[in-house]
Parts: structure tokens; sequence; C-alpha cells
């Protein structure tokens, strides 16, 4: 039986920030969470948003971080605090993410278990449906990389995101 996915071209990375993030503790280098509560991507409460390491006890609030210049006219100066999604580091804190390594020079990444479980159900899908979202180029099963949608890297990639559940499994238990 032939594999495939239904739901890659209507996943965003944006649905994986609302989940708790885990990343790389700055105090300690263990594993810390970015807890985002359940944030949606236009209402988010700054407040709420918060990194804390079980392991040492860091903490912060993503309201505590400097606000930076968004932009700025002669008559008017917009600040606020940047969110950085897509890459190997969370969006809001810029700490680097613990689910991340190395594959054929490229980096291999995920926020959290539900970011791992979808990569691993794109990957291994031998078919890919867009259902008819042709114009869905926002997606996340658009926005991932050839070496990633590469065929000859199926089970080298599936492998990889099994050791990165087994960070998960170690850092759970």
């Amino acid at each position: 039986m032939e594999s495939r996915t239904k739901n890659s071209y209507q996943t965003f990375v944006y649905d994986f920030i609302k989940f708790d993030i885990l990343v790389v503790c700055p105090n300690c280098s263990k594993s810390a969470i970015v807890k985002t509560n359940n944030l949606s991507y236009l209402n988010r409460n700054e407040n709420e948003i918060k990194v804390i390491c079980a392991n040492c006890g860091f903490n912060k609030r993503l309201n505590e971080k400097p606000e930076s210049i968004l932009s700025a006219s002669k008559y008017k100066v917009l600040t606020g605090r940047y969110i950085v999604i897509g890459g190997a580091v969370d969006p809001f804190f810029y700490l680097p993410l613990w689910y991340r390594t190395s594959f054929e020079n490229n980096e291999l990444w995920a926020y959290n278990k539900e970011h791992i479980e979808f990569l691993k159900l794109h990957i291994q899908a031998k078919l890919r449906e867009r259902n008819g979202q042709e114009l869905a180029n926002k997606s996340l099963g658009s926005r991932l990389p050839k070496w990633m949608n590469s065929k000859k890297n199926r089970e080298p990639l599936l492998k990889s995101l099994s050791e990165l559940q087994k960070k998960m499994t170690k850092t759970n238990g």
C-alpha cells in the first residue's frame, strides 16, 4: 500500500508555534520550553509568551525583551518585537532549537513533537496530494527545501527524524 498525505498543503509553519517549543537553555544548555499558550498569529499576548528551564530555573517573558525599531520616518517611529519564523531558532527569543541536527550540509530542525510528526508523515509519503490547493504556496508542504522532498533522501531523513524523536523521549523521560 502506498503511503500518502493530504494535509501537507493545508498546514503552515505558524501551526507549530502555538504549541510549546523546545529550545536550548541559554543558562545551562539543557532543554527549556518556550510556552506560547496556544497563540494566534494575529493575536498574541506578549506577557504570556515565556521561556522556562526546569533544570536551572531560567525564565523570561517576551515582554521583558527590549523592543526594536520596526520602521521609522521623520514623522513616526514604530517599535515592537520581531518574530522570526522558519529557522533553527525559536521565533520569539531566537534561542537554538532543541530538535536540530545536520543532514548532508543542511540543517534539519523542528519546533516540537507535532512538527516532527508532520515532517515524518510528509517525507514518508510517496504521494503528496494538494487537493485543489495549487495556490497554497505559503503552506509548509510547498515551502520545504528540495533536499527534504527528494526520494533519495527519504530513508536517511526518516532515520534522522527518528533520532530527533529519541532526543525528545530522553528529554521527557
